[in-house]
């Protein structure tokens, strides 16, 4: 027998009695009616005994069934589940108030005390379980600060907005690299819908390269992607969410971006630059070799033209700056700068003509 059947009982044989005392006591007759409102009383006490018990059964096998088809998730803590009942409390409250008012004190208030309970439990157990989704709505997190296990072979990366515009993640993924769980959250997302949007060509360009590259991987299933839709309220930079969401979830970060990737590491955040593994894994474009790129902005220096190979690697032409906006043209490599995030190709336009040599180019289009 649980505490909620009891309490149950007690409530209708509270009620039971109170009513039939008041029913002996008008109904019996004139001189005996302090007698037939104790034995109404007493037949009430062992009636409501009964009926409350069978009823405290049927309440709590009712709220049973409620709570296992209510989708099981972690419970977010007390506060859910305690602001459910006393909202569920209230509720019943207000339901009992006609009783309140039209019956007499002796009957309403223990219809009130059953309906307050029922509702206020009912309520509380319902909210305890779909914490998360409540929390949610609230733009909050249900997540816990710190988890209690530690990094796992299943475990994914949080992935922020230049992984997913980078030309790599597919191929690298492809090759079987990755393995882990990709999981972009919603406000990544937004982003990257943002620049797709964008009026600049190029950006808007590796935006929905991204998003399609993402389809691809969900529909081709080489590993799973996830949408969180974890929210960091308390902070407005996308980079400042990325680093707490991933040190909340203890999950390493897949970034492009090399001073989040430095910010995230002093954290205490774990980081994989995609950029520098798919440069290291490459192979690199050597002096002499020949790169068929698209030049679409000015350089920093006087006649620089710059342009983009397809994995995002900037190509700067000394005298390319009539090149800008002219299409594709034949490039000669003459150097390799490496840095942080990659390498830097310095090129010169090929000789007149070489478009129809024998060898053909090693790279092609912008970034």
């Amino acid at each position: 027998m649980t505490v909620f059947v009891e309490i149950v009982r007690l409530l209708i044989v509270v009620l039971a009695t109170a009513a039939g005392f008041w029913i002996g006591r008008d109904l019996g007759p004139a001189g005996s009616s302090l007698t037939a409102a104790g034995l109404g009383g007493m037949l009430g006490c062992l009636a409501g005994y009964v009926t409350g018990g069978v009823l405290g059964r049927l309440l709590e096998k009712g709220v049973g069934v409620v709570e296992r088809r209510v989708e099981r998730l972690p419970a977010a803590g007390l506060l859910a589940g305690a602001a459910g009942g006393v909202m569920g409390a209230l509720a019943g409250f207000i339901a009992a108030a006609p009783a309140l008012v039209l019956l007499p004190p002796r009957v309403s208030i223990p219809i009130a005390g059953l309906a307050v309970w029922v509702c206020g439990y009912g309520c509380f157990r319902i909210a305890a379980h779909k914490s998360e989704e409540l929390f949610q709505l609230l733009g909050l997190s249900a997540r816990p600060l710190v988890r209690a296990t530690p990094y796992a072979s299943s475990d994914g990366f949080v992935v922020d907005t230049s992984a997913v515009m980078d030309g790599q993640l597919l191929p690298l993924v492809r090759t079987g690299l990755f393995a882990d769980d990709l999981l972009v959250p919603r406000f990544v997302l937004d982003e990257i819908q943002g620049f797709a949007d964008s009026t600049d060509p190029q950006k808007s360009r590796r935006a929905r390269r991204g998003m399609e590259g993402l389809d691809v991987l969900r529909s081709e299933g080489t590993v799973r992607v996830y949408v969180l839709d974890d929210e960091v309220p308390e902070l407005e930079e996308v980079d400042a969410k990325l680093v707490a969401l991933a040190k909340r979830l203890q999950l390493r970060l897949l970034t492009n971006d090399a001073p989040l990737a430095r910010s995230a590491e002093v954290q205490g955040v774990p980081t994989c630059n995609l950029r520098r593994l798919a440069a290291d894994l490459a192979p690199r474009a050597m002096p002499g070799d020949r790169l068929q790129v698209e030049l679409t902005r000015p350089g920093r220096e006087a006649g620089q033209g710059v342009g983009y190979l397809d994995d995002g690697t900037m190509v700067v032409v000394n005298d390319g700056a009539d090149l800008v906006g002219a299409g594709e043209v034949i490039l000669i490599a003459t150097s390799v700068v490496p840095t942080s995030v990659g390498h830097i190709i310095f090129a010169r336009p090929a000789e007149a003509g070489s478009t129809t040599d024998a060898e053909p180019a090693v790279a092609h289009g912008p970034g």
